[in-house]
């Protein structure tokens, strides 16, 4: 998305167009059989970002961008294709003809738990800790609670179950290989998969489709709102915060079905649902407390961020004791923050919670033993992630950045060329705020201020430097 849109919006959109298909989808089938319906969700989808691709970027890089993608990563692309909308699309629309749609959506929440569950393996640092468990489990027994009294034959409720599982593997794909990659070329480089793969069936059984415009309209609004516009939301959600916390608005979305059930369809809420919807409610806004602090600390562990990234680098060098290794990330980011022991041993004990170093004793030089520390293998696959797959803070702080040039000779050639094209990408980004480098930017800044001028001569220069560098750099990992 071009333009930065708050997590919280886009929390909320997720969780409408997660809540929403349900309703869709059961109006829907009354015309169209599961494939033919799959499909043209998923074909309406991909029309809808392509549009909105054309739009931003023109026509050709809006087809030419997931063309790229796919060319580039086919694998990752065509996993979380299947993942994250064919696979769980079909077993879901399969599925509302035998599970009642309440159990569906109580099945469907149970997502945020496998993600909980496979997150510590791939991110260590992504625990959530005893409190925000007990949140997602108060909030899981709410959406049970809602459902109280709805059945459904225990071997056709195996699918959506099994597209819980789906959800939660393509959540954990996008999170550890496609962090990196624009969340709107993603997102129709992944409809385009799941369009390709139901259109075999979609041929067999279109005869079957009958025409009523309440179902095609829903089916519109499935595919254009729901699967382009929520998933598109949903991607992005997925690459800002924490595979957990993206996954938790499946807990929302049987709030969201219940209600429009009540308003379209004219059912009946119990006492006990309203109650059960509540508790639910409750126990995301108390997650959203509990995660809050760690909210707040982001915006000031940005040094602490640096420093962390130049403990696991140097050590992925050599294991080294505390002193030697505080010389060196003095060295490389002493010009930013002074690096105490104050500030060193807290986060080194932070990375040794999460399983990311390990520490030995060793004998010290005429003096008492040392602690040595060194990398586990959880530790050099998080600092390889984290080199791969940087922030865009990563990319464009120019000190986070360093940070992460120091250390990217630790990669191969391939992956040092994708790091290095980000930051050329946004180096030549006409739009980066007050060093716009056009003549009429310069010409204002020389009526407004010498000193602003000279702000901006000093940007320009610094900007072209590094651009020559990166090309010139970008030329001999891949050489035409």
């Amino acid at each position: 998305m071009s333009r930065p849109t708050s997590n919280g919006a886009l929390g909320v959109w997720v969780t409408l167009s997660l809540g929403a298909p349900f309703l869709l989808i059961s109006i829907a089938a009354r015309a169209l059989p599961t494939d033919v319906l799959t499909w043209t969700r998923f074909a309406l989808a991909v029309l809808t970002l392509l549009v909105m691709a054309a739009a931003r970027r023109g026509v050709a890089e809006a087809f030419g961008a997931p063309a790229r993608l796919l060319r580039s990563r086919p694998l990752d692309v065509l996993l979380v294709g299947v993942c994250s909308a064919a696979l769980p699309s079909a077993l879901i629309t399969v599925g509302e003809h035998h599970v009642q749609t309440g159990l569906t959506s109580v099945l469907l929440a149970t997502t945020p738990m496998w993600v909980a569950m496979g997150a510590p393996l791939l991110f260590p640092a992504e625990r959530l800790g005893l409190p925000r468990t007990a949140c997602m489990v108060a909030a899981l027994c709410g959406t049970a609670l809602m459902t109280t009294g709805i059945g459904g034959t225990p071997l056709w409720a195996t699918l959506p179950l099994a597209a819980s599982f789906s959800y939660a593997a393509g959540v954990l794909l996008v999170r550890r290989r496609l962090r990196d990659v624009d969340p709107l070329t993603l997102t129709s480089a992944q409809m385009t998969v799941a369009v390709v793969i139901s259109t075999p069936f979609a041929v067999t059984h279109l005869s079957a489709a009958r025409w009523e415009p309440g179902s095609w309209a829903a089916v519109a609004a499935l595919g254009v709102l729901c699967s382009g516009l929520g998933w598109l939301a949903n991607t992005t959600l997925v690459q800002r915060v924490s595979a957990v916390q993206a996954s938790l608005v499946s807990f929302a979305a049987p709030v969201v079905s219940l209600l429009l059930g009540t308003i379209v369809l004219d059912e009946r809420l119990s006492p006990s649902q309203v109650a059960a919807a509540g508790v639910v409610v409750a126990a995301l806004v108390a997650f959203g407390v509990l995660s809050r602090p760690v909210r707040r600390a982001n915006s000031h562990r940005e040094v602490a961020a640096i420093l962390e990234l130049a403990v696991l680098g140097f050590l992925a060098e050599d294991p080294m004791h505390a002193y030697e290794l505080r010389k060196r990330i003095t060295k490389l980011v002493g010009h930013v923050r002074p690096v105490s022991d104050g500030s060193l041993y807290p986060a080194l004990q932070r990375l040794r919670r999460q399983g990311l170093l390990s520490r030995e004793q060793a004998p010290g030089e005429g003096g008492p033993a040392r602690q040595v520390f060194a990398l586990t293998d959880a530790g050099r696959a998080e600092l390889e992630r984290r080199l791969t797959h940087p922030d865009d803070l990563d990319i464009t702080d120019r000190n986070k950045y360093f940070v992460v040039l120091a250390f990217l000779h630790l990669l191969p050639p391939s992956t040092q060329a994708d790091v290095l094209r980000r930051r050329l990408t946004f180096l030549e980004d006409p739009q980066r705020g007050f060093f716009l480098n056009d003549d009429r930017a310069a010409r204002e800044a020389d009526l407004t201020s010498p000193f602003r001028a000279g702000i901006q001569h000093i940007a320009r220069a610094t900007s072209a430097a590094e651009r020559a560098w990166l090309t010139q750099t970008l030329q001999t990992l891949h050489p035409n």
